[in-house]
């Protein structure tokens, strides 16, 4: 179950905070290189429709984007 105070995102939310497709954020969440989390109707094998919906911890974007950003420190 997931806390209560976590924010989920959806894909047009995240694509457009790391300014990224939204094709390219269904395929980091099924490669897992961004975690999310799919709920709703699941689908059978080998149905092509789609089935349930994928939310993106607003976390795992804020992580993101701060290992993306390079921090530049000036002596």
């Amino acid at each position: 179950m997931l806390p209560a105070a976590q924010k989920l995102l959806t894909v047009a939310e995240t694509a457009k905070l790391l300014r990224v497709s939204k094709p390219t954020v269904y395929r980091w969440a099924a490669s897992g290189y961004l975690p999310s989390i799919q709920y709703g109707q699941p689908r059978a094998e080998g149905e092509t429709r789609r089935g349930g919906a994928i939310r993106i911890p607003e976390a795992a974007v804020t992580a993101y984007l701060d290992y993306a950003q390079p921090t530049t420190e000036v002596a």
